[in-house]
C-alpha cells in the first residue's frame, strides 16, 4: 500500500468519529461542509503528520514527541478538525492534535498564554466540593445541549483526583462521564510554562482508558516546553497570572473558582470549562470495534509497518 492510501486510511478513521455530530454540528456553523462525502474528504485531506520525530509547536514554543501508533496535526489544520468535530468556531487556542490509529484516542493541546501560574493556592483545591461542583454545572449545560439535539449527559465520579507532579509542573484529574449507553473519561492534564500553560485533554472510551492507564502520563511527557520558556526558567519581573493554580484546575474541570476576587477571569475560564463538559460523547466503543478489525486485516498484508502496533 503507497503512503497516500495509508494516510487515507488512516485518517479516515478520523471520519468516523465525527458521524454522530454532522447533523449538530452544521446545525450551529454553516461554514462546515454539507455533505458527509465533504467531510471526509475535507479531513482525510488535512496535512496529518505521521514520522516519528520531534515536532515544534510554535504558540507555546514547546515541541511534542511523536511515537508509535499516533498522528498528528498542528496549526490551522488542527483547529479546522476540531472545529468540525465541534461544531463551534475554531479556538486560537488549539495548536495541536493527535490521534491513535488503533484505539480513536485523541489527544487534544490547547494552549494559553496567561503568564506565570502560582502553586501558592494548591491547598486550597477541595476535590470533593469540586465534583459537585462539576455534577451540578453539567446539569445546567444539558439545557444548552437539549437546544441542540445532543443528549444529556451525567458525571460520574472521580477516577483519579487532581494530582500535582512537581516533577514535570503539570497537574492531572480523571472522571468518567455518563451519555446515554456509553461512558467516556474526561481526562487532563495542565502543564506549566513560564509564560503560561498547555492543556491537554484525553477523549477515549472508559474501556480504553482502563486498558492504557499509564499512556496519558507518558504522552503529558512528549510535551515539553523550550529552554528558557520551562516553569523552572522563570524570572522576577515575569508577568504573573492573574490566578493560581487551585483557581485554574477548578473551573477548567467544569467547577467553580475556589476563592472570591476572580470575577475579571471567571468568565473566559468559565468557557472554558463548558468545552470541555462538551466533549466528543459518540459511539466510541463500536468505532473501537470497527477499527480493530480494519487494521488486523491490513496488518495481514503490512506487517513490517513501523505505523501499525
Amino acid at each position: 500500500m503507497g503512503s497516500n492510501s495509508m494516510k487515507n486510511l488512516y485518517t479516515l478513521i478520523a471520519v468516523w468519529m465525527i458521524l454522530g455530530q454532522v447533523s449538530v454540528a452544521q446545525a450551529v456553523n454553516p461554514a462546515i461542509p454539507v455533505t458527509q462525502s465533504a467531510i471526509n474528504e475535507e479531513i482525510i485531506s488535512l496535512p496529518w503528520e505521521y514520522e516519528l520525530k520531534e515536532y515544534s509547536l510554535k504558540q507555546s514554543n514547546s515541541t511534542f514527541n511523536l511515537t508509535r501508533g499516533y498522528s498528528l496535526l498542528t496549526g490551522d489544520a488542527a483547529r479546522r478538525y476540531d472545529h468540525i468535530i465541534q461544531g463551534a468556531p475554531e479556538d486560537p487556542n488549539t495548536e495541536a492534535l493527535l490521534f491513535n490509529h488503533d484505539t480513536g484516542v485523541q489527544l487534544i493541546l490547547n494552549y494559553y498564554p496567561e503568564g506565570y501560574v502560582s502553586l501558592e493556592n494548591w491547598e486550597d483545591l477541595d476535590a470533593n466540593i469540586l465534583m459537585q461542583e462539576i455534577s451540578e454545572n453539567a446539569k445546567k449545560i444539558n439545557a444548552e445541549r437539549a437546544r441542540h439535539n445532543i443528549p444529556s449527559l451525567r458525571i460520574g465520579g472521580w477516577l483519579q483526583k487532581p494530582h500535582l507532579n512537581q516533577d514535570n509542573h503539570s497537574v492531572s484529574w480523571v472522571f468518567d462521564v455518563i451519555d446515554g449507553e456509553e461512558t467516556t473519561v474526561n481526562a487532563v492534564s495542565i502543564k506549566l510554562g513560564r509564560e503560561g500553560y498547555e492543556k491537554i485533554t484525553w477523549v477515549s472510551s472508559y474501556d480504553n482508558y482502563l486498558k492504557s492507564i499509564d499512556a496519558m502520563a507518558f504522552l503529558v511527557d512528549q510535551h515539553q516546553f523550550d529552554k528558557g520558556h520551562r516553569y523552572e526558567d522563570y524570572s522576577l519581573g515575569d508577568q504573573m497570572a492573574a490566578f493560581g493554580l487551585a483557581s485554574l484546575v477548578a473551573v477548567t474541570a467544569g467547577g467553580n473558582a475556589q476563592k472570591a476576587g476572580l470575577a475579571a477571569f471567571y468568565a473566559e475560564l468559565v468557557a472554558i470549562g463548558q468545552k470541555l463538559l462538551v466533549p466528543l460523547l459518540i459511539a466510541l466503543g463500536a468505532l473501537e470495534v470497527y477499527c480493530r478489525k480494519l487494521f488486523r486485516r491490513k496488518n495481514e498484508h503490512l506487517p513490517d509497518d513501523p505505523l501499525y502496533i
